[in-house]
């Protein structure tokens, strides 16, 4: 597909990693339109943060975008290791935190072990109060001192990292996917998946009990084939331990928040369903189209088309199932015989399944191991969406993950649902406290 950033296109050379592209581009919003944000900087006392704060500023700051960094943070809070870590932060916003728009939280960590126990606490707190946040970790890397040329250049290349986060966390896109123009617009994209923890020794009883299961929605939508501004909204749910299926009413819930919250008609819609296997798609479907179908007749259409009246509009659908742990791999034989694993973007069809159609897109195909597709099951494929080519629409896909600057496996919506799943799996509460609504365009969970 063609990547663009700031208006400007990747070369096909840089199709695997984009970063070097996009780390230049400059959008060009004048600063009378942008948004300040309010910093927050959450530091541990062993870390010197303000020529850490200032570089971050100057790298977010650099791409001329919808948001900026103000020269000074809003507020700073020193904090400790563990709970003296939370503690800090949970002083902060209960007794000095004035209520203000735009809060972005900064939380410089320098944990002691490769797992920081405060992180999931922190950003369950900060999620439950709807506050955006990025963590920058100094266990490895002295940030603010390096102390080294080498070590400078891998400080250089986490921060820039970070700011391309911050801004896809408040919801801005630094590049841009083409997608088929036989799309109708606007498409409403939708990636589903469930976080299964894995079971832990109890000391009590004695016995390895298992956690309660996390599902998560996020639902994209797309307004326009030249304008690159989208909008996301998403939503978890506390499940029943090993409990995958049965997502009907929560994925009606969720798109019906979507098109609400967001206020779009949906001329589309196509959904990426992870975790499925092949016994368990005709049951699947059937009982999560209806509550799809659902959601996206609940937008009403007025005026001309209705003939002065309010009528309801049926969206086609498109709905896929994706699966990762399948045991096909897939080479080809170069011309002096050598045999290789299939490069990314290798697409494979004609394996038809007697009951479904499906293709296969090898998304990564890394140097030293031998590279497994991702099968792609079309369990439902509308006639108003005939012409428009499946794989084609979910190679493209796999080229908008915010978190990484290159392909990925599965496309960025499946990803994303994957991401936030187990981000609210390892709260307390399963993510029930999250404020969904108040993330409304936001990617919180990256």
């Amino acid at each position: 597909p063609v990547i663009t950033s700031a208006g400007i296109k990747v070369p096909a050379d840089k199709a695997k990693n984009w970063a070097t592209c996009v780390d230049k581009a400059t959008f060009r919003i004048e600063p009378n339109q942008a948004v300040s944000l309010c910093p927050v900087i959450v530091h541990h006392s062993s870390i010197q943060w303000e020529p850490v704060y200032q570089k971050m500023a100057q790298l977010v700051n650099d791409f001329s975008s919808k948001f900026r960094f103000p020269q000074q943070p809003y507020a700073v809070v020193r904090a400790g290791d563990n709970e003296y870590h939370w503690g800090a932060v949970q002083d902060y916003f209960k007794n000095h935190h004035k209520k203000t728009d735009n809060i972005f939280v900064v939380d410089l960590t320098r944990p002691r072990g490769a797992q920081d126990p405060a992180y999931s606490i922190v950003k369950h707190m900060l999620a439950e109060g709807g506050h955006l946040s990025q963590f920058v970790n100094f266990r490895n890397c002295e940030h603010g001192r390096p102390k080294d040329e080498k070590e400078r250049r891998r400080s250089n290349l986490v921060l820039v990292s970070v700011a391309r986060q911050i801004l896809h966390k408040c919801g801005f896109s630094i590049w841009w996917v083409s997608i088929p123009r036989s799309l109708p617009l606007p498409a409403v994209f939708v990636g589903v998946d469930v976080f299964h923890a894995p079971r832990s020794y109890d000391p009590e009883t004695k016995t390895k009990s298992g956690r309660n299961s996390c599902a998560a929605i996020v639902v994209q939508v797309v307004h326009s084939h030249e304008n690159p501004e989208v909008s996301f909204y998403s939503h978890t749910f506390k499940r029943e331990t090993g409990q995958e299926y049965e997502l009907g009413s929560a994925i009606e819930e969720a798109v019906t928040n979507a098109v609400s919250f967001i206020g779009v008609t949906p001329g589309s819609c196509i959904v990426w369903r992870d975790g499925v296997g092949d016994a368990s798609v005709a049951n699947t479907l059937g009982q999560e189209l209806p509550g799809l179908r659902k959601a996206l007749s609940s937008r009403i259409v007025r005026g001309e088309e209705g003939g002065g009246k309010s009528v309801k509009v049926e969206v086609p659908v498109a709905f896929m199932f994706c699966q990762k742990r399948i045991a096909t791999k897939m080479f080809y034989r170069a011309p002096d015989g050598n045999v290789f694993g299939m490069p990314a973007g290798s697409y494979i069809d004609g394996l038809e399944d007697v009951r479904h159609s499906s293709f296969y897109i090898n998304g990564v195909s890394p140097p030293v191991s031998t590279p497994k597709p991702v099968r792609y099951i079309i369990a439902q494929h509308d006639e108003e969406l005939k012409e428009l080519s499946l794989a084609e629409l979910s190679w493209a896909m796999c080229h908008g993950y915010a978190n990484w600057t290159g392909p990925i496996k599965v496309p960025s919506v499946c990803q994303m649902a994957h991401k936030l799943a187990e981000f609210a799996g390892s709260m307390r509460d399963y993510g029930e406290t999250i404020d969904h609504k108040g993330f409304t365009n936001t990617l919180h969970f990256l």
